[in-house]
């Protein structure tokens, strides 16, 4: 039986609140970020009249997604205590999940498992919990696509950088915004859908 009661409350509630507002930001911020590497393509001159407003903008996103990413796992970590307290035996400790995100190599199976092991749970629940679960583990593929294409392409992007002269940089630097723009709107939906899942079983588990 779980050992969730209703003294108790989800460690993970506020941070998750927190990190989907964050994210939000994020969003905002690379769209603006887009439109900016957009106008660089196709309108040189006016571009260069907002380049130092650009360069502001670069600084504060770079700044907000490091926020975002310690946030992040602070919440990672946090959900899982959850899970362990709502779910009997859950395989996962939070220490794991966050070392399945973290480390190097060992990440490109965590990930997936990390997410899949969630989805497997969620979904034998049944009703909006199923429907949850088949979302997040839809989720998992584009996660995977737009944070190797955001590694690869800002690689590339630090490449072409070394020469200024390089017709092509701007390109690069927009797809990159489209990229990395798609990663924190997937990463919101996880957020917002493994948060929204947990509460609902928090809620089950209280009846």
């Amino acid at each position: 039986m779980s050992n969730f009661n209703a003294g108790s409350s989800l460690k993970s509630a506020a941070i998750g609140k927190f990190l989907v507002r964050l994210l939000w930001v994020l969003m905002g911020i690379g769209v603006i970020s887009t439109f900016f590497s957009l106008l660089a393509v196709i309108a040189q001159p006016i571009y260069q009249k907002f380049a130092s407003v650009d360069g502001l903008i670069s600084i504060v996103s770079l700044l907000i997604g490091v926020i975002s990413i310690i946030i992040f796992l602070v919440w990672l970590h946090r959900i899982h205590a959850d899970l362990k307290n709502l779910f009997q035996e859950y395989p996962i400790t939070p220490g794991g999940a966050i070392a399945r995100f973290m480390i190097p190599i060992y990440s490109l199976w965590g990930i997936s498992h990390t997410l899949s092991t969630f989805a497997e749970k969620f979904q034998a629940e049944g009703g909006d919990l199923t429907s949850l679960s088949e979302r997040v583990r839809s989720l998992i593929a584009p996660l995977y696509c737009f944070m190797i294409g955001s590694r690869a392409l800002n690689r590339i992007v630090f490449e072409a950088s070394k020469n200024p002269g390089d017709k092509f940089l701007p390109v690069w630097f927009l797809v990159s915004c489209f990229v990395d723009l798609g990663f924190t709107v997937v990463l919101l939906q996880l957020t917002k859908t493994m948060g929204t899942a947990v509460t609902q079983k928090a809620k089950r588990n209280l009846i």
